[in-house]
């Protein structure tokens, strides 16, 4: 695990910094997985490891990325060099294990979907079948639980987080001390404090439907609250069954729409992006004040909202909302994906895109 711990302030600077930038991709590759869904492997070639069904995938201050592999049920590190495959998280088999102090691979997960990285190297991962938010410290390497006490439901706002119950913990933001969950069974989104670790409801009112603009998030429903990113003015949301995307302000408490009207479909390339059908979005990641890139799943693309003017385009997969895998290469609208889950930005502006179904980890650069 000390891999984690190299440079970390200086990198995460220079992430940030980066993210300002437009970016152009011009070429999609296979940087791990070899297309197969088979159980878990405690270290191999990236190209020759199967990953199963991955779904989140976060950089970490040294240049490694680490995966969820949500089907395996573990945590994989791919090496700076993308040559590698490591286990760091997860037994490989489906279950509920680790109070805090274990070493993270005898800790036993359910489904994965979401890992966050913090500046300081630590993993946070949403442990979603599990009801739960764990961690796995940078400077001592063990894991423990942040929020979530393993049952489903709906309590604990304004005690401790690791009292408190949620119900499929499906994404997790993280910013300073700040540590943002789509509780999704429950419609809502919930902030814990890392300094306090007091847990509060900020988005939701536990029904679901598709939440009205401008009005507080506080008094607002949702409809499958799936993906999280953050950046310094707001929290993006995606809303799977809802399929569209919102923003809360950081600042004003308040929910705005962003993206897709609610009906599913697959239209509106190169117009507003209010007015266009997503199917299924579940993956989210933003250029702060440039656009933000979203997974728009049973379409098998990732889409790229301009911030700007506020269009939207398919950036990778195709137009058609055609699944399947016929190899990486050019022409980014005719590389065809299958499910794709998760959608990270890297410091370069490379697109890193966990296609789901076709059992690889894609970069478009």
């Amino acid at each position: 695990m000390r891999t984690f711990l190299i440079a970390a302030g200086l990198l995460f600077v220079v992430f940030f910094a980066s993210a300002a930038a437009q970016t152009t991709h011009l070429r999609l590759r296979t940087i791990a997985g070899n297309g197969e869904s088979s159980r878990a492997r405690d270290m191999a070639p990236a190209l020759e490891m199967s990953l199963s069904n991955p779904f989140g995938v976060q950089p970490t201050p040294d240049g490694s990325l680490v995966i969820c592999s949500f089907d395996q049920h573990v945590l994989y590190r791919l090496d700076p060099s993308y040559n590698r495959l490591e286990r760091i998280c997860g037994t490989g088999t489906a279950g509920m294990s680790g109070t805090g102090g274990e070493h993270p691979t005898n800790v036993a997960l359910n489904q994965p979907h979401e890992v966050q990285v913090d500046r300081q190297g630590n993993i946070f991962v949403a442990d979603t079948l599990n009801h739960r938010v764990g961690k796995i410290d940078a400077a001592a390497g063990r894991w423990s639980v942040v929020a979530g006490t393993g049952k489903a439901g709906f309590a604990g706002d304004n005690g401790r987080a690791t009292d408190a119950e949620l119900n499929q913990a499906y994404s997790i933001a993280v910013d300073d001390q700040d540590l943002y969950i789509a509780d999704l069974g429950n419609h809502r989104i919930r902030h814990v404090d890392l300094r306090s670790g007091v847990i509060r409801t900020i988005c939701g009112n536990g029904e679901q439907a598709v939440p009205t603009g401008g009005q507080p998030a506080l008094e607002q429903p949702l409809s499958g609250p799936r993906s999280l990113a953050i950046d310094p003015n707001y929290l993006w949301v995606v809303l799977r069954e809802g399929n569209s995307v919102w923003k809360i302000g950081r600042r004003d408490g308040k929910i705005y729409h962003v993206a897709g009207t609610g009906e599913k479909g697959f239209s509106g390339d190169d117009g507003d992006a209010r007015l266009a059908k997503l199917n299924g979005p579940k993956g989210i990641t933003v250029q702060s004040a440039v656009a933000i890139y979203v997974a728009d799943t049973e379409n098998h693309a990732v889409r790229r909202v301009d911030l700007q003017s506020g269009r939207i385009a398919t950036t990778v997969g195709s137009p058609q909302g055609k699944g399947g895998f016929n190899g990486d290469g050019d022409n980014l609208t005719q590389r065809l994906l299958k499910r794709p889950h998760g959608v990270c930005l890297l410091p370069n502006g490379g697109l890193l895109i966990g296609d789901s179904e076709n059992h690889r980890l894609r970069l478009a650069e």
